[in-house]
C-alpha cells in the first residue's frame, strides 16, 4: 500500500511539473500579430485570392493599453498562398487562437466554399469555431472594413450580431465545424449568415439581413429577413423573437407584438396513397410585448382571435418559404431529406436509386400551435385621450 502512495505522488508531481512548465504553443506577442477575424475575395483581374485580414493593435493610453483593429491585404495564387503572404509584408507571423469571423464574397461562395473550408482543417493554427458568413455586397472587405460605431474592432462586432441572434431570431448561427459536418451529410443542404453594409449616423455599418442558401457547396440565393424567422422555426433554431401582428387592416400602425418565450418544432413524414407528406408541427409561447391599439386584447375573447390570427399568420409564413425554396432554389435546407432517411429509409433508398428530388416536390402539412402566457407587467391597454 505505501509503495502504491509513493508512485501515486511521484505521478501528480511529474503531472504537476508538466502543467506548470507553459503552453505548448505560447507565443511572444511581440513577435506576431493577432488575428481577429478575415475576410476572402478575388482581386479585381479574377485570377488571385484576396485575404484582407484584421490584427488586433494595441496603443499605450496613459496607463492603460487601447485596443483596436488594423487591416492587412495578401493576394495569392491560393487561399492558403495569401495569408501566408501576409507575412512578407509585415514581417510577423499570425496567430489565429483569437479569430472568430470568416466573411466570403459571393464569387467565391457561387464557385463553391470547399477550397475555403479544406484550408481551415488543414491549417492547424486556424480555429473551426469562426462563425461563417456571407457579403451581399460586391466584396467581403467592405463588410469586414465597416465604420465602427462602437466596437473596438470589426469582428468583435460582427460576433455579438452573431451570437444576440438567439434572442432576436433573424439569421442563422453556422460555426466552421458546423457548416463542414452539414456539407458531408445527405438529405440537408447549408445556409449561411449573409452581411451588407447600411447607413447608419453617416457612417456605413454591417448589419445580418438573412440567409445566404446553398447547393451542396455553391451560393444559389438568398432569403430576406422576413423569409429567415420561418424557415429558423421549421428548424427548430429559434429561441426568442418577435411576432407582430396587425389586427385592423384599415390601419396599418394598429399592430401588436407577441414576444417569444418557447418555441418547439417537430417535423414528422408520413405515408398517404405512396406518397410522401412532411407534417410541421409548431408550438410557440408567447406573451403580449406591445399593443399599439386601444382595444383591450387581454380580454378572452380578443385573445382567442388574436391566437387564431397569429399562427394563421406563422403557418402562411411557414408555407411561403417552404414553396419560395422548392421553386426558386430546389436545395432542401430544411433538412426534410435528413429526417426521410432516419424514419423512413426504404422510401430514401427508393427515391436515391430512381434518381428522384423528394423535396422538389414534397407536399408539407403545417399546424402551428400559440400560446399567449401573459400579457407583461400591464393588464389593460393604454387609453388614449383627447
Amino acid at each position: 500500500m505505501k509503495h502504491a502512495r509513493g508512485l501515486l505522488s511521484i505521478l501528480l508531481i511529474l503531472t504537476n511539473l508538466t502543467l506548470l512548465c507553459g503552453c505548448w504553443n505560447y507565443q511572444d506577442i511581440e513577435k506576431v500579430l493577432l488575428v481577429s477575424g478575415f475576410a476572402i475575395d478575388k482581386n479585381e483581374q479574377g485570377d488571385k485570392y484576396l485575404v484582407t485580414v484584421e490584427v488586433i493593435d494595441f496603443e499605450m493610453a496613459g496607463k492603460e493599453a487601447k485596443q483596436s483593429g488594423k487591416y492587412v491585404e495578401s493576394e495569392g495564387t491560393t487561399i492558403f498562398d495569401a495569408v501566408r503572404n501576409v507575412i512578407n509584408i509585415v514581417g510577423k507571423k499570425m496567430y489565429w487562437a483569437h479569430s472568430n469571423i470568416l466573411i466570403i464574397s459571393q464569387d467565391i461562395a457561387k464557385e463553391g466554399i470547399s477550397p475555403v473550408l479544406d484550408l481551415m482543417f488543414r491549417d492547424t493554427e486556424m480555429r473551426e469555431e469562426m462563425y461563417v458568413l456571407i457579403s451581399k455586397e460586391k466584396t467581403a472587405q467592405e463588410v469586414l472594413k465597416q465604420e465602427l460605431l462602437l466596437s473596438q474592432t470589426s469582428s468583435d462586432n460582427i460576433q455579438s450580431m452573431i451570437t444576440n441572434q438567439k434572442g432576436v431570431g433573424l439569421a442563422p448561427i453556422v460555426k466552421v465545424y458546423e457548416l463542414v459536418d452539414i456539407l458531408e451529410e445527405e438529405g440537408i443542404s447549408t445556409v449561411l449568415p449573409a452581411i451588407q453594409l447600411t447607413k447608419n449616423s453617416d457612417k456605413k455599418t454591417a448589419e445580418l439581413t438573412g440567409t445566404a442558401v446553398f447547393k451542396s457547396d455553391k451560393l444559389v440565393g438568398f432569403l430576406n429577413l422576413d423569409e429567415t424567422r420561418p424557415f429558423l422555426f421549421i428548424t427548430n433554431k429559434i429561441k426568442k423573437g418577435l411576432i407582430s401582428v396587425n389586427e385592423d387592416s384599415s390601419n396599418q400602425m394598429d399592430n401588436i407584438t407577441l414576444e417569444i418565450f418557447t418555441t418547439k418544432t417537430k417535423v414528422e413524414p408520413k405515408i398517404s396513397d405512396k406518397k410522401l407528406t412532411m407534417n410541421i408541427e409548431i408550438k410557440i409561447e408567447v406573451a403580449l410585448g406591445e399593443l399599439e391599439t386601444s382595444v383591450d386584447y387581454i380580454k378572452k375573447d380578443k385573445q382567442d382571435k388574436l391566437k387564431k390570427d397569429a399562427e394563421a399568420k406563422v403557418k402562411a409564413s411557414v408555407e411561403a418559404v417552404i414553396k419560395k425554396v422548392q421553386n426558386d432554389f430546389s436545395t432542401d435546407i430544411f433538412g426534410f431529406g435528413r429526417i426521410t432517411k432516419a424514419n423512413k429509409p426504404s422510401v430514401w433508398r427508393s427515391a436515391k436509386q430512381e434518381g428522384t428530388n423528394l423535396f422538389k416536390d414534397l407536399k408539407t402539412n403545417v399546424k402551428v400551435d400559440i400560446t399567449i402566457k401573459n400579457s407583461a407587467l400591464a393588464s389593460k391597454p393604454i387609453k388614449k385621450g383627447d
